[in-house]
C-alpha cells in the first residue's frame, strides 16, 4: 500500500502527464502567413489549418471574421488549387462564396486562373530565403530554431527573368512552426500557404475592410503581463491559505523551493498564450481586450521604477523576510518588464477607419461603367424582365430591367430567321450553326442580349456575387417566369408553327419561347458575358439546353450539388461542359430534367470566344 507521500507522487505524476498530452495536443503544427507590397516590411495576416486532413483553410487573425479566407484543395493534376473568399469577409450570409484565383504546382509556380477555361498566367513562387530564384515547395529548416521552424518565402514575378535584387520581389513569407507526424501531402503546407498568400494578396478583399493583427499571433510579450496578473491571484491564495489556515509559512527559508514556484509562472504563461491562439483560430479572440489592459496598464517611464522597486523588494525580502513573497515580486517584475518592450505597447492608440468612402464612392463608379457606358436600344415597344437569384448558397439578388424594340428591327429579324419559311431543309445543327454565325458577325441582331449581358455583369459586381451565382442569376433570366416556356404549336406569336428556334430578340420581345428558344438566349447573354457555350439539343427527348465551360476542380461539385460531374458534363472537341437548364423555374447550375441523360443530346453546336476574337481582328 501507498504510504501519503507516495500517493500524492503518483496523483502530481498523473496530473502532469495528463497535462503534458492536452499541451502537445494544443501546441500542434501550424503555418503563419505574412504578406506585403514588393520590397516592404512584412505583416502578419493569418495562418492555415487543416480542415478534415484534406482541405486546408486560410484563417485570419482577426476575431470578427468567422469564415476562411482561403480554401484549398488538390485537383487531378496535383495542384494546389485557391479559392478567395468573395464579397464582405464579415457577412455570415456569404459563408460558401468563393472564387477560385489560382494554384501552386509542385515546381512552386504560382498561377492565376479563374473558373473560366483561361490560359493560366504565371504570377509567383515560392523559394527559400537563400536561393530566391530557385522555386521549390519545401521549406527551410535551422539549427538555431531546434529544426521546429520551417521557412519559406513568397516572390511576384517570373524567377527565369533576371532580377538585380530578387529579394525585392519578395511579397509574403510563410512559417510552419511545429513537426507533424502525419502523411505530409503532395505540395507541403508551407507552398499552399504561400499561394494562398499572394493569390490573397492580389485578390482578396480591401484591406480598408479588415482589421488583422499585425503582431506575432503566437508571440510571448502580449500575454506576459495577464500572466503576472494570474500568477498575483493563485499565487496570493495559495499563500493565504498556508499563513492563515494551515498557520505556516509558504517557503520559509527553502531557497530551492522559490525556484520551484517561480519556475510556475512559465507553465502558466505557455497555457495563457496557448489558450490565446486556441481563441483567435475560433474566432473568439479577445485581443482587442488583452491590448487594452497592455496598454492601459503600461505607464512608460514609470515602468521602469515599479521594476526598481520590485528589485528593492527582493533584496530586502531575500535579506530580512522569509522567501514568501519572492516568486510573486518576481512575476510582478518580470510581467511589467516584458510589457514594456513589447513594440505594440509603445505605440500610441489610433482610430482606424474601416471604411474609405471617397475609395468606395470611385470603386462604385468604376463599376457601373461597364453597363452605363453602353446606351440603351431604343425603340417604341418596350417590354419588363423581373427576376430573382436562384442561389445555392442563400445569397438574394433582385433583377429588374425594361428593354425598348422596334417593331421594323422586329419584323426584319422574324424575316431573316432560317425558320421563319417553315422548310425544314437542313439538319437543325446547321440552322443553329448559321444562326450563331449571323448574330455573331451582325452586332444589330445582339444589341439587346449585350445589354443584358452588361446589366448582368454589372449587377454581379456590385453585389460582389462569386462566379456561380453570377451565372445562376444569367440563368434565372431566361427561366420561367421571366420568360415563359410555351410549345411551338401552343404559340400564337409564331402562328403556331410546327418547329420554329426564335433569335434572342423574338424570345425577348415575345417573352416566351419553348426550350430551343430559351436556350439559343441563354447561350447569347453568356456568350457576350465571356464564357463557352455549347447548344444542345435532342430530337428523341424533343427538349433543348445549354452547356457552359468552367474549369474543373475540387469545390465545383460542393457548389453544384450533386454525386458525380461526369453525370452533367459534355465533352465536345475536348473540351469539358457542365448542363445547364433553361425552362422551368428551380434549375441551378447542372441539374438535369427527370428522365433526361446528358447522353440524349445528339445535337451539339459550340460556339467559343475565338469565334468572336478572329471576328474582331
Amino acid at each position: 500500500m501507498f504510504d501519503d507521500i507516495n500517493k500524492l507522487y503518483f496523483l502530481i505524476a498523473i496530473i502532469g502527464i495528463t497535462f503534458l498530452y492536452w499541451l502537445i495536443q494544443q501546441m500542434r503544427p501550424k503555418t503563419w502567413i505574412w504578406t506585403s507590397a514588393p520590397g516592404k516590411a512584412l505583416r502578419n495576416i493569418g495562418y492555415l489549418k487543416t480542415e478534415n486532413n484534406e482541405l486546408f483553410e486560410m484563417k485570419l487573425t482577426n476575431e470578427e471574421i468567422k469564415r476562411p479566407a482561403a480554401r484549398i484543395a488538390t485537383d487531378k493534376n496535383d495542384n494546389a488549387v485557391v479559392w478567395i473568399a468573395n464579397g464582405d469577409m464579415e457577412d455570415e450570409e456569404c459563408q460558401n462564396d468563393y472564387r477560385m484565383r489560382g494554384y501552386i504546382t509542385q515546381d512552386g509556380l504560382i498561377y492565376k486562373q479563374s473558373l473560366k477555361q483561361e490560359e493560366p498566367i504565371l504570377i509567383g513562387y515560392t523559394a527559400r530565403a537563400s536561393k530566391p530564384e530557385e522555386p521549390t515547395i519545401n521549406g527551410k529548416r535551422s539549427w538555431y530554431t531546434l529544426w521546429l521552424d520551417k521557412e519559406l518565402n513568397v516572390y511576384e514575378g517570373d524567377p527565369k527573368i533576371p532580377v538585380e535584387d530578387p529579394t525585392q520581389r519578395r511579397v509574403g513569407y510563410i512559417c510552419l512552426s511545429g513537426i507533424t507526424f502525419k502523411n505530409p501531402p503532395i505540395i507541403t503546407r508551407e507552398a499552399h500557404a504561400g499561394a494562398a498568400a499572394l493569390l490573397y494578396r492580389k485578390y482578396g478583399p480591401k484591406e480598408e475592410k479588415i482589421n488583422t493583427y499585425k503582431e506575432p499571433v503566437y508571440g510571448w510579450n502580449d500575454t506576459a503581463l495577464l500572466t503576472s496578473i494570474v500568477y498575483s491571484i493563485l499565487f496570493l491564495m495559495l499563500y493565504f491559505t498556508y499563513t492563515c489556515i494551515l498557520r505556516r509559512p509558504l517557503l520559509g527559508d527553502d531557497f530551492a523551493a522559490v525556484f520551484i514556484l517561480a519556475g510556475c509562472y512559465y507553465a502558466l504563461w505557455a497555457i495563457i498564450r496557448q489558450i490565446k491562439i486556441n481563441c483567435i483560430e475560433r474566432s473568439m479572440s479577445f485581443q482587442p481586450q488583452l491590448d487594452m489592459l497592455n496598454k492601459g496598464l503600461s505607464l512608460g517611464k514609470f515602468d521602469s521604477i515599479t521594476v526598481s522597486l520590485c528589485g528593492i523588494a527582493m533584496i530586502y525580502t531575500y535579506h530580512y523576510y522569509d522567501y514568501d513573497l519572492l516568486p510573486l515580486i518576481y512575476a510582478i517584475g518580470f510581467g511589467i518588464t516584458k510589457n514594456g518592450i513589447t513594440h505594440a505597447m509603445k505605440r500610441p492608440w489610433t482610430i482606424i477607419s474601416n471604411y474609405d468612402e471617397e475609395q468606395i464612392q470611385d470603386e462604385e463608379e468604376e463599376l457601373v461603367k461597364p453597363f452605363a457606358s453602353m446606351l440603351p436600344p431604343t425603340g417604341e415597344m418596350t417590354r419588363t424582365y423581373d427576376w430573382d437569384l436562384d442561389s445555392a448558397n442563400g445569397v438574394t439578388l433582385h433583377g429588374n430591367l425594361s428593354i425598348h424594340f422596334s417593331m421594323d428591327e422586329y419584323t426584319n429579324c422574324r424575316n431573316e430567321n432560317p425558320y421563319f419559311s417553315q422548310r425544314i431543309e437542313k439538319p437543325k445543327q446547321d440552322y443553329i450553326n448559321e444562326m450563331f454565325n449571323r448574330m455573331i458577325a451582325n452586332p444589330k441582331l445582339t444589341e439587346r442580349v449585350r445589354y443584358i449581358a452588361s446589366y448582368i455583369i454589372n449587377e454581379c459586381q456590385y453585389a460582389k456575387l462569386g462566379e456561380m451565382d453570377r451565372l445562376q442569376f444569367a440563368l434565372d433570366f431566361v427561366q420561367e417566369p421571366n420568360i415563359d416556356f410555351i410549345l411551338d404549336k401552343n404559340s400564337k406569336s409564331i402562328q403556331f408553327a410546327s418547329e420554329y428556334v426564335r433569335y434572342p430578340d423574338e424570345t425577348l420581345f415575345d417573352q416566351e419561347g419553348d426550350s430551343d428558344c430559351k436556350s439559343m438566349l441563354a447561350a447569347m447573354i453568356l456568350f457576350f458575358m465571356g464564357y463557352n457555350i455549347v447548344y444542345l439539343s435532342s430530337n428523341k427527348r424533343q427538349h433543348s439546353a445549354i452547356a457552359i465551360e468552367l474549369k474543373t476542380n475540387p469545390w465545383l461539385e460542393s457548389y453544384i450539388n450533386t454525386a458525380s460531374l461526369d453525370d452533367i458534363m459534355v465533352d465536345v472537341n475536348h473540351h469539358q461542359y457542365i448542363y445547364c437548364e433553361t425552362t422551368g423555374d428551380g434549375y441551378r447550375i447542372g441539374k438535369l430534367i427527370e428522365d433526361i441523360r446528358i447522353n440524349d443530346f445528339e445535337t451539339r453546336v459550340e460556339l467559343r470566344q475565338s469565334s468572336l476574337e478572329e471576328l474582331n481582328e
